[in-house]
């Protein structure tokens, strides 16, 4: 059995076990944890762990100052929000009210509630309803009404709510294919339902990235034999984006694109309409091939060279290499408590798209919108490993690592600081 029992570290000391509440980070045992887990996990595990988990120590952390790249893709696209979609300010969280962040992600809106008592890991518990995506809610006037309706009763009557909008909106305002006055309605709708407790923004591709990097950062703060300094990036993924975070020589690197899984026109929204076989689903996926292939080689300062370290897998990514397979997701299946080699994943999803070749193209079969999705992740993640990272590059799955909290924690700390949340254009 492998083991997850921690050595004492004194980082840890000023942590008692008493003051978390909720759920833990245990990154051996897959992540997040209600308390009795955490304690039956905690109390049974033995000593082999520190062998699987062996990797080399890096130096001292680095200063957590941040550089914000622009990526630049072959696709013009506007890159410049108003200033009226994202929150001037925020007020403080009061200690005795809940914090709500509702995730109005590409493929789904749902809610995390926090609880923090500023002493030990932040906890949440994620909702267990979904509503619509905000950027399909906001083209149609009944689904919006439907989707308010739902969070009127669904969130806290009291309390923060922080609702934060990703790739899903982010692209269809780059696109053109939501309007900004939309985005205008909705926040005067939840003006009107939630006064000012509630406050929505809609986060660049850096900023989400960012958020990712420093719920990482957070979480590694109470990871038994888990540093900070152990880790030299982080790659994660969403229904319409991947981000990319590298600490670098001084200050940690910031990327965002699009990955076009959930994009509509794309192959899953596709295959969720019509019937896709034989020589369309191979014209399909050559089509993923060169968009993946275009993105990844305009990611600035990864054009020359490969980058080698150990790397954090985080959100959708994470869950494609380390999770089990479901009725909902089409995973591989690695696990979440062990370090793997870039050869180590590439050979799994080689292995993995072979199997989906064979028994969608030479079967001859219509392909199912859980297949399309695992198999345009797939071809991204391949691309990834072998464009980004030469073969001494080690990556660890994260489970319940999201950019929800990071971005509770950003604002967090910048309240309490009294500095600006937003900087006027």
């Amino acid at each position: 059995m492998i083991s997850l029992t921690p050595a004492p570290r004194a980082a840890h000391a000023a942590h008692p076990a008493a003051s978390r509440v909720c759920r833990r980070f245990m990154p051996e045992a897959g992540g997040m944890m209600d308390a009795a887990a955490y304690a039956v996990a905690a109390g049974v595990l033995s000593a082999g762990a520190a062998a699987a988990r062996a990797v080399p120590r890096r130096g001292p952390a680095r200063a957590p100052a941040l550089k914000f790249l622009v990526l630049q893709s072959p696709v013009k696209v506007n890159t410049t929000f108003p200033a009226h979609l994202l929150p001037p300010v925020l007020v403080p969280f009061a200690d005795a009210e809940p914090s709500t962040l509702v995730d109005c992600g590409s493929g789904s809106t749902r809610a995390l509630s926090f609880k923090d008592d500023g002493k030990s890991h932040v906890s949440w518990e994620k909702s267990a309803w979904r509503g619509e995506p905000l950027a399909i809610a906001l083209q149609d006037d009944q689904k919006l009404q439907s989707l308010l309706d739902l969070l009127c009763k669904e969130l806290p009557p009291r309390g923060q709510v922080l609702l934060g909008a990703t790739a899903g909106v982010r692209q269809a305002l780059q696109d053109g294919s939501l309007k900004q006055e939309r985005l205008q309605v909705f926040q005067h709708a939840l003006g009107g339902r939630f006064g000012s407790r509630a406050r929505f923004m809609v986060l660049s591709g850096e900023e989400e990235a960012r958020a990712e990097w420093e719920a990482l950062q957070h979480a590694l703060d109470y990871a038994p034999d888990l540093d900070r300094d152990l880790f030299d990036g982080m790659l994660s993924g969403g229904g319409m984006s991947c981000q990319l975070a590298w600490r670098g020589r001084v200050t940690p690197e910031l990327f965002s694109f699009r990955n076009g899984v959930l994009q509509p026109g794309g192959l899953a929204d596709k295959a969720n309409r019509q019937k896709i076989v034989g020589e369309d689903l191979v014209k399909e996926l050559a089509l993923v091939r060169l968009a993946t292939k275009a993105l990844v080689a305009h990611i600035p300062s990864f054009k020359n060279e490969q980058r080698q370290g150990n790397v954090a897998l985080v959100e959708w990514l994470g869950l494609y290499v380390a999770g089990e397979p479901t009725e909902r997701d089409l995973v591989m299946g690695l696990g979440y408590n062990k370090w793997l080699t870039r050869d180590q994943i590439l050979e799994a999803v080689t292995s993995h798209l072979g199997e989906l070749d064979a028994d969608y193209i030479q079967k001859w079969e219509p392909i199912s919108r859980r297949a399309a999705i695992s198999w345009v992740y797939g071809i991204i993640l391949q691309t990834l490993l072998e464009e980004l990272f030469d073969a001494n590059t080690n990556f660890y799955c994260f489970k319940g690592i999201n950019w929800s909290t990071g971005h509770y924690l950003m604002h967090k700390e910048k309240i309490a600081t009294q500095e600006p949340l937003l900087q006027s254009a």
